[in-house]
């Protein structure tokens, strides 16, 4: 059995000769070309997201604070150990207990949420031992009740 002739195939077919006969390779200086004219305009897009990026990071720098707040020495010593109003920090920062001098080991604080406050100074007006007149800063052995 023959296929039967169909009149849109056939134009196909023609259509496809035709545009073979006619496609000319092109040069392959043009090829060069076009290919070194896409990688500059890659490289010109690139370099323009870098300086955008840069710009903007330091525009939100200069509005940035340069130097954080101080807001002074503080009147009284800081608790270390656990408030009795609220739940216990957890266990690592309420097993610690403050040096002699009263501050809290680097390795207590990391865990910590905020970062650790450096010893007041020494007060002329204080006890002989240069300690507060207001108490210790913390007890040691002030954990988590044993259940």
């Amino acid at each position: 059995m023959s296929e039967p002739q169909d009149p849109l195939r056939s134009l196909f077919r023609q259509a496809a000769d035709t545009g073979r006969s006619r496609a000319v390779t092109a040069p392959a200086a043009a090829i060069t070309e076009r290919g070194r004219r896409e990688r500059r305009r890659r490289v010109g897009a690139v370099v323009a997201v870098c300086l955008a990026f840069g710009g903007g990071a330091a525009t939100a720098t200069a509005f940035l604070p340069g130097e954080p707040v101080s807001a002074g020495p503080a009147d009284g010593p800081v608790p270390s150990g656990p408030s009795e109003a609220g739940p216990s920090p957890g266990p690592s920062a309420s097993r610690s207990s403050p040096t002699p001098d009263g501050t809290v080991p680097a390795s207590a604080s990391a865990s910590a949420s905020s970062p650790p406050l450096p010893p007041p100074p020494p007060s002329s007006t204080g006890s002989p031992s240069g300690s507060s007149s207001s108490g210790s800063t913390g007890t040691p052995g002030t954990g988590p009740p044993d259940t």
